[in-house]
This record gives C-alpha cells, sequence and structure tokens, in this order.
C-alpha cells in the first residue's frame, strides 16, 4: 500500500525529514514538500546568497547522517574545520535529496510551491493558500523559526526605512549605502546584517539589554566525561564553569542536552530561562574565528558599534536612516501562525512549555492536542520543538530527530 506523507515546510529541517524518509523506504512512498520558496532546503537559515554569511559551526558537525560525520566535508571538498558559505549547505542537502529520490524507485517527490494555509484532520489534509489540497497519511511539521521578536514600541518607529525581518529577500538592499543604522539585538543575525551593510558604507550600531556579542569557536581540547544527571540548571553550569576548556565542555555536553532538559522540573526550565539564557547563548551559538576577525576590524574602523542599553531609548536619541529587528524568532508567536492556527482553533494542537513552538510528545515528536494526548498521524520537528527539548534547532538535533522520524513513520 502506497503511503503518502506531506511535510510543510520545505527549508533544512524539511528537506532532512525528506532525505531520510527517501533513503529508508523500501514500499511505495509519495511525498510532498508544501514550500513556497523557488529552491527547496533554503528556509531562512540557508538562503542568504551572500557568501560572507558563514555557517555558525564547522563543516565536521554539518553532515546529513549521524553515522557518516564527514559526508558533507566530503561533498564540500572542504576541510573539517572550515566554515563554509550558509548558501552551499542548501545546495548539499537539495543534491543529497536528489541522489536519494532518482535511486530509490519506491519514492515519488513532489515540491507544492504554495503555503500551507490550513490542516484539516478527517481526512488528513493540508490545504494552500492557492488552492491545493494534499492528502496524507501523515503530515509534518517543518516550519522552521518564526518571525523576529517585536517589541510593543517597535511599529511606533518612524525612520525611512524599518525592517522587521532583515532575512526577507532583498529587505537589506532597501536600506541606502551610507547609511545610518540601528540594529535592535547583538547575536549572530547582527553579526551577519552589520558585516553585509559596512562593505556599503553602512554605519552600524547594535543595542541589546547586556551588550553581549557571540564567543568565538576555537579549537577544542579532548572532550571531559558529561556527569550521569544534573540536579539544576545550576548544577549545569557549576559543571561548564569548572571545566579547563568550556567549549569541549559545551560540545561533550550537547548529545545530553534535551535528555538533561527534560530531567529538569518546569519551575527549573523557567528559572534557566529567565536568568541564564542570554549567557546560554552567547556561548552555545558561536561565530568562526574568520568572522569575528572582520567584526572586530569594523569596530576598529568605527563602522560598527555595540551599544550595552535600553534600544527604545537609544532609537529615539538619534536620527537613524534604517532601524533593523534582530532579535531571537518569537517562539510565542508560532502557534498564531498559518498553518498552526487552523489546528489550534480546532484543539488539535496546543501551545508548547513555556510559551515556545508547540507541545510534543518527547519521544516521538508527535503533537499534543489541548487535552495532552496524540491521537493524529502530525509530527513537529526543529523549533516547533523547543519547548519540549530545548536544544532542536541545530543541525546534529534536527538529523537525529528526522532519522527517528523516518522510522517511526514507515514502521
Amino acid at each position: 500500500m502506497r503511503r503518502n506523507i506531506s511535510i510543510v515546510g520545505g527549508g533544512a529541517a524539511g528537506v532532512l525529514v525528506a532525505i531520510h524518509l527517501t533513503r529508508t523506504a523500501s514500499v511505495p512512498l509519495h511525498l510532498t514538500i508544501v514550500e513556497p520558496r523557488e529552491r527547496l532546503a533554503e528556509g531562512v537559515a540557508y538562503s542568504t546568497p551572500d557568501s560572507e554569511h558563514l555557517l555558525n559551526v564547522p563543516a565536521a558537525r554539518m553532515s546529513a547522517y549521524v553515522e557518516d560525520a564527514l559526508h558533507f566535508v566530503k561533498w564540500a571538498e572542504c576541510s573539517p574545520q572550515d566554515f563554509i558559505p550558509r548558501h552551499r549547505y542548501a545546495d548539499y542537502l537539495r543534491s543529497e535529496l536528489q541522489r536519494l529520490t532518482h535511486g530509490n524507485p519506491h519514492v515519488a517527490l513532489q515540491h507544492v510551491r504554495d503555503s500551507a494555509h490550513a490542516i484539516s484532520t478527517s481526512p488528513l489534509r493540508v490545504s494552500t493558500v492557492g488552492g491545493h489540497d494534499v492528502l496524507a497519511d501523515v503530515v509534518v511539521l517543518a516550519l522552521g523559526n518564526a518571525a523576529p521578536f517585536k517589541p510593543d514600541w517597535y511599529s511606533h518607529l518612524t525612520a525611512p526605512v524599518v525592517l522587521d525581518d532583515p532575512w526577507v529577500p532583498g529587505a537589506l538592499e532597501t536600506i541606502p549605502d551610507q547609511s545610518k543604522v540601528l540594529c535592535v539585538g547583538t547575536g549572530l543575525t547582527f553579526v551577519d546584517v552589520a558585516l553585509s551593510l559596512t562593505r556599503r558604507g553602512c554605519r552600524v550600531t547594535g543595542v541589546s539589554r547586556h551588550g553581549f556579542l557571540p564567543h568565538i569557536h576555537a579549537a577544542q581540547s579532548t572532550l571531559p566525561l558529561v556527569p550521569t544527571e544534573f540536579d539544576s540548571p545550576t548544577a549545569v553550569s557549576r559543571w561548564l564553569r569548572s571545566q579547563s576548556d568550556w567549549q569541549a565542555a559545551l560540545t561533550a555536553l550537547r548529545p545530553h542536552t534535551q535528555v538533561i532538559w527534560q530531567s529538569f522540573s518546569a519551575p527549573q526550565q523557567a528559572s534557566f530561562l529567565r536568568h541564564a539564557r542570554r549567557y546560554w547563548d552567547v556561548h552555545r551559538h558561536r561565530m568562526s574565528q574568520n568572522v569575528a576577525d572582520k567584526l572586530r576590524l569594523a569596530i576598529h574602523r568605527g563602522l560598527v558599534t555595540v551599544l550595552r542599553g535600553d534600544a527604545q531609548r537609544v532609537a529615539a536619541q538619534s536620527p537613524w536612516d534604517a532601524i533593523i529587528l534582530c532579535t531571537g524568532p518569537d517562539d510565542a508567536a508560532l502557534i498564531n501562525t498559518a498553518p498552526l492556527r487552523s489546528l489550534a482553533s480546532q484543539g488539535h494542537v496546543r501551545i508548547g512549555p513555556h510559551g515556545k513552538g508547540i507541545d510534543t510528545v518527547p519521544d516521538s515528536g508527535c503533537v499534543r492536542n489541548r487535552d495532552g494526548a496524540a491521537p493524529l498521524d502530525i509530527y513537529a520537528i526543529g523549533p516547533l520543538r523547543q519547548g519540549t527539548l530545548w536544544e532542536c534547532t541545530a543541525i546534529p538535533e534536527i538529523r537525529s530527530e528526522a532519522q527517528r522520524l523516518a522510522s517511526r513513520v514507515l514502521a
């Protein structure tokens, strides 16, 4: 009997699911990817055409396969420690999906170039803005990151150019050369935006509450042994600080993070998010040495300034030519976006723990309804599961989830 599986979202997570389904399928499988972009595997993270926008981790950690760590390195013909332009990773995933599809006669792949508008359950069906109805035995939600978090005051800004999302195609091109630009947020998005704009003669200021910049990837020592359990987030922090090489310690911790997160009580998780998340983010989500050197040079030349303070006050103090939102994704808003909104209105999904993404069964990724049950063949992967798993937005975690999910839905 033929299986019909629909993947809503054709970014990296959605394509990794398709890769593992295609690789595993031994019975007829019709695979539909609903994605409005012309090319699969891009999404927000890998759609930038700027070759100066590099992967945030070395190539050795970007394989599509858990058991073949150097698969991407061999494809890209690079060193395991190289930081490759991000658009090359999309090329890699597309080429791998194409290779597997052509090599598996059981699989028929269709890309519906449209946006999913709603998902109904009797029967299970994905409806698109353009009027397509895609019937499915299984639906996988791979929606990627939400748009940046937007403070209430941001909607009232009156600068000549105000960007809610710098990754909308062509957004940065609306800013004239030589502009005076304010970025709200100083994370990895700010770094990429600042370096792109300074090449066009712009002067860029980044502001955030703490003024933290991402740390820099460095060569690591031998990975330490990770304790079998931690009784609190404070214990994790204490262990990391006790290690001689905190980057090696973080790397060693990564495979265990989801289990550790689920072992904490809800109040412990909330305390971590409230008090420690910013510190975790700047240590966990790092930039390459090459990017750091360019940023340091731009700061030295006075082209980039980083401020610690109140972004609203800074925005009001100076006549900016452009203001750009470089905050992190608004995870709480995901459930109110199509197509989740339709599922939520029917009670088939509910918001995730701590207001992040949607609630899912930890082991399977199956979505929970308003009562906490998981009766439908609807699964989620990637950032949608952040409240449940915490670490689920990077390729090492996503590829593992994709592999497990493919095995489950084809069983």
